[in-house]
């Protein structure tokens, strides 16, 4: 975090669009305290696998130490599944409309062995009931029309860590089938490539209007 939160937040300052640098899943206090140090203006503490007064706990305090910064804070209530680096699976555990913030509604994280089944039921309870933009984790695998009717119930920011690394795997592999001799500025540039295309594409269907 040390070394790559620098160049995140200078990338962000260069850039010529408005870029929000988050850390996603941070697990410890003292992680969210680097990241908002560094200038990071978003920051989650993720205690979901915790009993729930303890999860608000956690939360209120980095609030706290995030408003000192300006920074915004993301919170995990309900369980998504799966793990961010795919060890391990937590289960599926929806939120509830009483609790709300950054939903799980039968999402998870890591590849979907097929597109999930969303509890868009819960998902619209919540939205009449907070005045919050909420998230959506576990994206990669969700139909095109399930994230357009996500985000007409008030998801407003998506995650799609495993669609990149996916396209960049994809056309990391397309590159080493080629003939020609590899090196690896060219294989960068494939990396660099395949995460670009899904990004935009991505960004692209965020914005068509939802329609039945």
């Amino acid at each position: 975090l040390h070394l790559m939160g620098p160049m995140m937040v200078q990338a962000a300052k260069e850039a010529k669009v408005d870029v929000a640098v988050h850390l996603d899943h941070g697990l410890t206090f003292e992680t969210v305290d680097k990241a908002l140090e560094l200038g990071f203006t978003s920051v989650m503490l993720d205690a979901s696998t915790l009993p729930f007064e303890e999860n608000i706990a956690r939360v209120k305090a980095v609030v706290e130490k995030a408003r000192k910064y300006g920074a915004t804070v993301e919170a995990e209530l309900g369980l998504v599944g799966g793990s961010e680096d795919g060890s391990c699976d937590h289960g599926i555990r929806c939120t509830d409309p009483d609790d709300a913030l950054a939903v799980a509604i039968g999402n998870a994280h890591g590849n979907y062995p097929v597109a999930p089944t969303l509890a868009f039921d819960v998902l619209e309870k919540i939205h009449e009931k907070v005045d919050i933009p909420l998230v959506l984790h576990g994206g990669s695998g969700i139909t095109d029309k399930d994230f357009q009717r996500a985000i007409s119930l008030g998801i407003r920011k998506v995650n799609i860590a495993t669609a990149s690394f996916n396209s960049l795997t994809a056309h990391v592999e397309k590159y080493m089938e080629s003939t020609d001799k590899h090196n690896f500025f060219d294989l960068n540039e494939a990396m660099v490539q395949g995460t670009y295309e899904n990004v935009k594409r991505h960004i692209l269907v965020f914005n068509e209007p939802y329609q039945e």
